[in-house]
């Protein structure tokens, strides 16, 4: 009897994935060797180059606010970057235009490594090109795809990320080595190389690339984007870079801002068919969610009600951030003070958060094939929102080591590295259960025309929390209320934080009524 033929399968494997993997590992090559000795650079070259000890704790809070801001520009900007892409130029040439201009600020930070109005100014080129490009790089992946080889895809993601882990730990590791031996501007200018070869393998691909178009030009949607953009850009003028008052004060103007111009320029800003803002404000000035839906359609409310059901969940995650950042921060300057000798190695400090990436690897199949599994069969089922509420247990937990560790150092011990890679191993299972978590939440539970508004949302919960942190360590550095947790302090101070987020999270989640869109279905 003969045997049956095999199935054939449809389709290939894009030739265009290549491109992008390599473009995206030189690029995370670049983010993360550039910000792995960005804390302690700041320190040491412009905020206490007389090595002054009185000035040592002004330093400290002025630097890590620094990183703070920019990491909170890096996740803002996403949603102007979206909107080009979406809007205008579409995918391809967003990536390779801001590309560019994330290249060119790279370039410029090595090269301004001793005057630091270049130095800042070309951090916020590096923000403006890594956060337009930011919510088209993975999507662009998608977009290789269609129904003859859309069974390929996962192949693509798994080599994505892994690419974004390989770029990253490399760095971290070289980076810092780099500084310790050839200087600053070797050290950043190797990754502002690397962001040249990201653009430039990017650019080989252009004629194998599979491009959605955008749609056709909206003058509506020009002077939308135009308005929220400029308003931005003259709060960062004034309030951070004139007055230094950090982003905290920029985003509660531009918020204002936000709002007052799309009064002025109404025909715009509610031209249908609308977008989350504009629907939001129609609704508040119109008589509700009803009135809108007459004028919108019940489907497009119904997106719009997904979204808060949604953001009363991301609410919670600010906190989240605001502690995890911390580990490529403050942190680094806490290692600086402890015995970096671990497994037989002399470690830099700037080196020690490379075991994040590698417990992630290990965390992720140990979570969703063993310990979920295990907990379901025992009847403790595991839903996200449980899972968002272990992960801040956990967060604040990891605090509550480093925080222990904090006060040992301002007893004047010297702690072992060890302690501080026990804290990385408990941020990290939270990081588990909450980014990731936090990222299927945002798909499942948001219908498909509102995914891309909540994957924009879900970018934010990362300048919120890096906000938060910025106003603590502004306030630290100008001597204001937050000036009294120094040392061991600060770290009590998130860890409260932490945990009263927790106990409110538990009052909340319960009453936060779930709708999944599976595929496009509610």
């Amino acid at each position: 009897m003969a045997e049956a033929p095999k199935p054939q399968q449809r389709g290939k494997f894009p030739t265009s994935i290549p491109y992008i993997i390599g473009n995206e590992a030189a690029e995370r090559f670049n983010y993360y060797g550039m910000t792995a000795i960005l804390t302690t650079f700041l320190i040491a070259q412009f905020y206490n180059p007389t090595k002054d000890p009185n000035l040592t704790q002004f330093a400290e809070a002025k630097a890590n606010a620094t990183n703070h801001d920019f990491k909170a520009m890096v996740y803002l900007l996403p949603m102007f970057g979206g909107m080009i892409a979406d809007w205008f130029w579409g995918k391809y040439k967003t990536i390779l235009r801001l590309s560019l201009v994330y290249a060119l600020g790279s370039t410029l930070v090595a090269l301004s490594v001793n005057n630091e109005v270049m130095f800042t100014s070309a951090l916020m080129l590096i923000a403006l090109g890594a956060g337009g490009i930011k919510p088209c790089v993975s999507a662009n992946v998608g977009d290789q795809f269609d129904e003859s080889n859309s069974h390929m895809i996962s192949k693509a993601f798994d080599a994505f990320y892994a690419s974004i882990n390989a770029g990253s730990v490399l760095s971290i590791l070289l980076i810092p080595y780099l500084n310790k031996h050839y200087g600053p501007m070797v050290a950043f200018g190797v990754p502002a190389i690397a962001m040249l070869i990201a653009v430039f393998f990017f650019w080989l691909g252009r004629n194998k690339y599979r491009r959605i178009p955008p749609p056709a030009f909206d003058q509506n949607k020009l002077v939308v984007f135009l308005t929220a953009f400029v308003s931005l850009f003259v709060s960062y003028i004034i309030f951070d870079k004139k007055l230094e008052m950090g982003t905290g004060p920029v985003l509660g103007v531009w918020g204002l801002s936000v709002i007052a111009l799309a009064f002025v320029f109404k025909k715009q800003w509610f031209a249908k068919p609308g977008n989350f803002i504009g629907i939001n404000l129609y609704a508040l000035t119109n008589g509700g969610f009803a009135a809108a839906a007459k004028e919108y359609g019940e489907n497009t409310i119904e997106g719009i009600k997904s979204v808060w059901r949604v953001l009363a969940v991301f609410a919670f995650i600010p906190v989240f951030w605001a502690l995890w950042d911390q580990s490529q921060s403050e942190w680094v300057v806490q290692a600086t003070k402890m015995d970096l000798n671990w497994l037989g190695i002399e470690w830099q400090a700037e080196q020690i958060s490379f075991v994040n990436a590698a417990f992630i690897l290990l965390f992720i199949p140990l979570f969703s094939f063993v310990i979920f599994p295990y907990l379901n069969k025992i009847g403790l089922r595991v839903t996200p929102l449980r899972k968002i509420g272990a992960g801040l247990v956990l967060t604040g937990l990891s605090f509550v080591i480093v925080a222990m560790v904090q006060g040992w150092i301002d007893a004047g011990e010297r702690i072992n590295i060890n302690w501080q890679i026990f804290a990385f191993v408990v941020l990290t299972a939270g990081e588990v259960l909450i980014s990731i978590t936090g990222l299927e939440y945002a798909y499942t539970q948001s219908p498909p025309t509102m995914k891309s508004t909540i994957m924009a949302c879900w970018l934010i919960t990362v300048t919120l929390g890096n906000v938060l942190v910025s106003v603590v360590q502004t306030s630290k550095a100008n001597q204001g209320f937050f000036h009294q947790f120094q040392g061991a302090d600060f770290f009590w101070l998130f860890t409260g934080i932490c945990f009263a987020t927790f106990l409110i999270f538990m009052v909340v989640s319960p009453r936060i009524k779930e709708k999944s869109y599976i595929g496009g279905q509610s």
